[in-house]
């Protein structure tokens, strides 16, 4: 008899502190969320860690303090804190970045849930956005850290890592496929990498990017600034490459007048821009895609990106022109342009 409500009162327990342990692991994220809320519509300031005025990172830092986790001061600290997280594996109390006018994560917010985020606008102080919005942070969405799993800190604080020759990268091990042509376009300058020597090679490489690329291979300078456009003006980090490759006729906007700096740099407009920065010859055969007709005005220029090898199509007799390409992928593109 005694066993029996002995086990009764441990099968109590054993219930009553799973049920707190997840009472404790969704209270603080949302703990993270209240806190976050609580200063809605206080103002942009430069730097600013206090409810007096936040700047987008010391806002991220003042909330996480608040359920004892310190964070890295800078956006790009706290890009490296935690772990990865993929877009469409969002949750509550993740950290998402953006890619706004420089190179990195620039701008950083927390998200809540309901494809919204929660940062300090320089015209609006802390608000809420949605990460998909298509007129501005979806096209600048850069990537997500996790710092808490199931209640727990992934993990406190960036490591610091050594700084590394041109073309050395922590991420570009001496087995990666791409390791030659990365390693060869950073000794010649022509691609760097992010903070602490890192290439990050899985990432989507941008318009903006292929504009700085392109203008340091063929030594670019701007002309008549033709490239008047909505959202790249003189402070943007790629000002004056994006000048460069549309006067160079390299580079066109859309049909809005944006250029669209931060959207992926689809294999599409590889074809179309080498076409041109390459001057690559007619192709003398025709190479049959299965996705890729005639009528298309990148037809003629897919046609040479292949005949030239630069890149082909995949084993399925597809082209994917409008599949991006990433960082790793464009440098071997790149390469094969340049140099074989």
């Amino acid at each position: 008899m005694k066993k029996k409500v002995l086990s009764a009162i441990l099968a109590i327990l054993m219930v009553t502190t799973l049920f707190s342990l997840n009472e404790a692991d969704a209270s603080k994220h949302a703990d993270i969320v209240t806190h976050a809320k609580e200063q809605l519509g206080v103002p942009y300031r430069f730097g600013g860690t206090t409810p007096s005025g936040f700047d987008c990172s010391g806002f991220i830092g003042y909330v996480y303090k608040k359920v004892g986790i310190e964070l890295p001061r800078t956006a790009s600290g706290q890009f490296g804190a935690g772990k990865s997280v993929s877009k469409s594996d969002l949750q509550v109390g993740d950290l998402v970045f953006f890619e706004t006018y420089k190179p990195g994560p620039s701008h950083s917010g927390i998200y809540i849930g309901d494809d919204q985020f929660i940062h300090v606008s320089s015209t609006r102080g802390v608000s809420i956005s949605s990460v998909n919005d298509p007129y501005y942070w979806a096209e600048r969405y850069l990537g997500a850290r996790r710092i808490l799993e199931d209640d727990k800190i992934v993990k406190q604080l960036a490591i610091e890592y050594e700084t590394l020759p041109a073309g050395q990268y922590h991420d570009i091990p001496t087995n990666f496929w791409a390791k030659q042509e990365i390693e060869t376009l950073g000794i010649n300058g022509l691609i760097t990498g992010y903070d602490q020597s890192f290439f990050r090679p899985n990432n989507d490489v941008t318009r903006a990017q292929v504009a700085i690329i392109l203008a340091r291979a063929f030594d670019l300078v701007p002309t008549t600034y033709s490239g008047d456009f909505d959202d790249v003006n003189e402070n943007f980090y790629a000002y004056e490459a994006i000048q460069a490759v549309v006067d160079a006729g390299l580079f066109n906007g859309d049909t809005n007048g944006n250029f669209r700096p931060n959207a992926p740099f689809t294999r599409e407009h590889i074809a179309i821009v080498f076409s041109k920065a390459f001057n690559l010859p007619k192709a003398s055969e025709v190479t049959d895609f299965t996705d890729v007709v005639s009528s298309q005005p990148s037809f003629e220029p897919i046609q040479q990106l292949a005949a030239s090898g630069i890149t082909t199509g995949f084993n399925d007799n597809t082209f994917r022109p409008e599949a991006s390409t990433t960082r790793a992928q464009f440098a071997v593109f790149l390469h094969r342009a340049l140099y074989e």
